[in-house]
């Protein structure tokens, strides 16, 4: 082909589709719901779009606190404090108002009131946690915002380290992820790990998921009947046993009182057969025992005169128990669990055997319940979210039926990019979810903390993606660690603010 051909050839190629941005429609062809194919308009040939971003400089800096200088100051006012200094389980606790600067509250808890008093109960536990001889426990529910202890991990450091407590609290026998964080955990054996999130898991004919939402066996599921329950040579005539394994080492990504407990709860029930469990810490054998057949839940208790840098249990028996988490602690102080469950819109505590779960929050003595949820029914946009609001305001009720005690308050959902042509833009349901999630919060005497608004609202996520260093990863959706972590301080800013007006009311 000649030079001459060639230039021709391609004055005809640009020719083409300089007329296809003239005749293409500007709002693109829908090809199905999720699919719609657009190609460059002319006038975006001409000004190419530019990616919105919001200036979150403001929202880093008055939330990027000195940590030393924080905890020092706490440590003073603990120190000259007119209380006796008790300490509990190694650390110093606070009695007084926690020194939080004002001009550090970047988004303000809302409340459905004037009264401000939804958090009151959980309050007032805290003013006088010195007189709890048993911990005080906070769960914390969410989506993949909170997997590898995001946002959790903070907000129990500061906990911890002004009321007392250490532990990461509960970890499950098997994680759904490979995470490094709050604790390590190795696995050996035929584990199953069953939900009562995500596709749902046919073999299991109960609700018996526990207060984490699920429960793992290292042996097939039986078919549980009144009249096959304890097992027998008719059931099980040549006795294969199941040999598995749990291993549970301190994270180097964890703070120090996550890494430090005194005990090591086992939850687990409803074993058709005795089952046979060592335990290891640092490798030295500290226990070996039998656990009976039983038609409940119940628990099993180990304590340590150090924290075990790893901790093993070694299981054999014919049938699995139902382990429904090991709860690392002390005796007293503060615990924050967390419980990520990926996928999830927050809908499946009216899944749960309801008794079951009632008894054990009662049993762990679980006082706030934080509920982060909502990222996930975004994908599915829709134009209205009544039924969100009312299945979640469905969730918060049953809650508050079966533990009547315990406090709730909801972190809504952050923002989230989807990208428009060349720009990304936040997805334009979020607001309605917010809104959703607040007015089911509000109906339910609920708290409500706005993650979206805190972050600094409409377009911010790219913001944060293209921060130097990055506070969101690249699918828009996720904050980095660093992200977590500015998010964190902001939720806990504004908790002790709150806790801090409650003081100087009381």
């Amino acid at each position: 082909m000649t030079p001459k051909k060639i230039l021709v050839f391609i004055i005809s190629i640009f020719f083409i589709l300089l007329l296809i941005t003239i005749v293409f429609p500007s709002e693109g062809i829908k090809i199905t719901d999720e699919f719609t194919l657009n190609f460059i308009t002319f006038e975006e040939l001409i000004n190419p779009p530019k990616q919105t971003k919001v200036d979150i400089s403001g929202i880093l800096n008055n939330t990027d606190i000195d940590e030393n200088q924080t905890d020092s100051a706490a440590f003073e006012i603990v120190k000259n404090s007119k209380y006796d200094s008790v300490m509990i389980d190694s650390q110093y606790v606070y009695y007084e108002p926690v020194p939080i600067r004002i001009d550090s509250v970047v988004r303000y808890i809302e409340f459905p009131d004037k009264t401000r008093s939804s958090l009151n109960r959980f309050f007032e536990i805290l003013a006088n946690i010195k007189n709890e001889n048993k911990i005080v426990r906070i769960m914390h529910y969410g989506d993949s915002q909170i997997e590898t202890d995001r946002i959790t991990d903070y907000f129990r450091y500061k906990l911890q380290t002004q009321f007392g407590g250490c532990g990461a609290g509960f970890v499950s026998a098997v994680k759904a992820y490979d995470f490094k964080s709050p604790m390590i955990q190795i696995n050996s054996g035929d584990w199953k790990r069953h939900t009562v999130y995500g596709r749902r898991d046919t073999t299991i004919k109960h609700r018996r998921f526990g207060m984490l939402g699920n429960f793992a066996r290292f042996s097939p599921v039986i078919t549980d009947t009144a009249e096959t329950f304890i097992v027998n040579e008719a059931i099980m005539p040549n006795k294969i046993f199941n040999y598995a394994t749990v291993t549970i080492k301190q994270s180097p990504y964890s703070f120090k009182p996550t890494k430090n407990y005194k005990r090591c709860r086992m939850f687990y029930g409803y074993n058709k057969a005795e089952v046979k469990v060592k335990v290891f810490s640092d490798e030295v054998m500290i226990s070996e025992d039998i656990l009976p057949a039983i038609e409940d839940y119940t628990n099993k208790t180990w304590t340590f005169e150090t924290s075990p840098q790893s901790l093993r249990f070694e299981f054999e028996a014919e049938d699995s128990p139902e382990i429904y988490g090991f709860s690392l602690e002390a005796y007293s102080g503060i615990n924050v669990d967390n419980i990520a469950m990926r996928g999830s819109g927050g809908l499946f505590f009216t899944r749960m055997d309801l008794n079951m779960l009632s008894r054990m929050y009662q049993q762990l003595n679980t006082k706030l319940l934080i509920l982060q949820f909502g990222g996930n029914i975004v994908p599915g946009q829709r134009k209205k979210y009544g039924w969100y609001r009312k299945s979640f305001s469905r969730q918060l009720r049953t809650i508050k039926k079966i533990a009547p005690d315990i406090t709730i308050i909801i972190i809504g959902l952050a923002d989230m990019s989807m990208k428009d042509k060349d720009v990304y833009i936040t997805y334009p349901n979020i607001p309605l979810i917010r809104d959703a999630l607040k007015q089911a919060s509000f109906e339910n005497d609920c708290a409500y903390w706005d993650m979206f608004e805190a972050m600094g609202g409409e377009n911010s996520m790219p913001s944060w993606v293209f921060h130097d260093p990055p506070l969101g990863e690249k699918d828009f959706t996720h904050f980095t660690p660093n992200g977590a972590r500015y998010i964190a301080k902001m939720f806990y800013n504004a908790f002790m603010y709150e806790y801090n007006r409650y003081l100087k009311k009381r």
